[in-house]
């Protein structure tokens, strides 16, 4: 693909468009519906999350670079597939883009993108090595869309419903952020990354990123009494496969808190977020 797909690659586009799903899911619980979605209002959210995402991927691999020389060389920037002045150009054009898109589907979700894009270039340009803050940004972002999409369909009036899915999938990011230290652990010593495992060891983190996920399985019971009667049986059997998955990996972690179990939890924790957004896209 050439040029384009390099520019795909450093954008890391499938990110956008899982973001643009939870954007959609998001969309639908705040109409009450998704046969009460208005398409074009839900085209425009999908748009502004794609663009923001891509923008904050660009610029992180442009204050990454150097250190993706030693970590990534297959990377666009690193490989010259793409110059820096053209990655700065795509990223600066599509944060643009997203907060033009955002402020005419009015304020609030104009807000939470502007939210988006300040915590998220915050990490890339100082938060990415601080540890636990970092990973606190990354889990915000992962579940921001929902919050989002739930305000482009009800403006400033989100159903309490979106706020718990939202608090729900960030808990579960939060968790995952935290598991990834310990498999990243040996590379983040020598980067200087202060994540959980690095600054407070394995068994804390593993401990810790149990308990997130625990709460997150909480989380997503207590939603029950929210979800309408119509959506509950389709809810429950998908949040019920997303919940055995997370209780898995938190017991494993207690059990046995070394870096292959946490690769394998890592790996887990990943299928588990997709059962959960289509979990609540059911629930929508």
């Amino acid at each position: 693909m050439g040029k384009l797909g390099a520019f795909l690659r450093l954008a890391r586009i499938e990110h956008g468009v899982m973001a643009a799903f939870a954007t959609a899911v998001g969309c639908a619980v705040g109409a009450g519906g998704w046969f009460s979605v208005e398409m074009y209002r839900l085209a425009l959210a999908a748009a502004v999350t794609v663009a923001v995402e891509v923008g904050l991927f660009v610029f992180n691999d442009v204050f990454n670079l150097e250190e993706d020389r030693v970590n990534a060389p297959d990377r666009p920037l690193v490989k010259g597939e793409v110059s820096l002045r053209e990655a700065i150009a795509l990223g600066a054009f599509s944060l643009a883009l997203g907060g033009a898109l955002a402020a005419a589907l009015g304020p609030a979700p104009f807000l939470i993108a502007a939210l988006a894009v300040l915590t998220g270039m915050a990490y890339n340009a100082r938060l990415k090595k601080s540890g636990f803050p970092g990973n606190a940004v990354v889990a915000l972002d992962t579940a921001l869309p929902f919050l989002f999409g739930a305000a482009v369909a009800s403006g400033v009036r989100i159903p309490l419903l979106a706020y718990l899915f939202t608090l729900t999938a960030f808990l579960a990011a939060l968790g995952r952020e935290v598991l990834k230290g310990i498999v990243d652990l040996e590379g983040d010593l020598r980067a200087g990354v202060r994540t959980v495992a690095a600054t407070k060891g394995v068994a804390y983190a593993a401990k810790l990123s149990s308990a997130l996920l625990l709460a997150a399985v909480s989380l997503s019971v207590a939603a029950l009494a929210l979800v309408k009667e119509s959506a509950l049986l389709a809810y429950t059997a998908l949040v019920s496969v997303t919940d055995a998955l997370f209780a898995y990996v938190s017991a494993t972690l207690l059990l046995r808190s070394d870096k292959a179990t946490a690769e394998k939890g890592r790996r887990t924790t990943l299928l588990a977020m997709f059962t959960g957004t289509l979990a609540f896209a059911a629930a929508a």
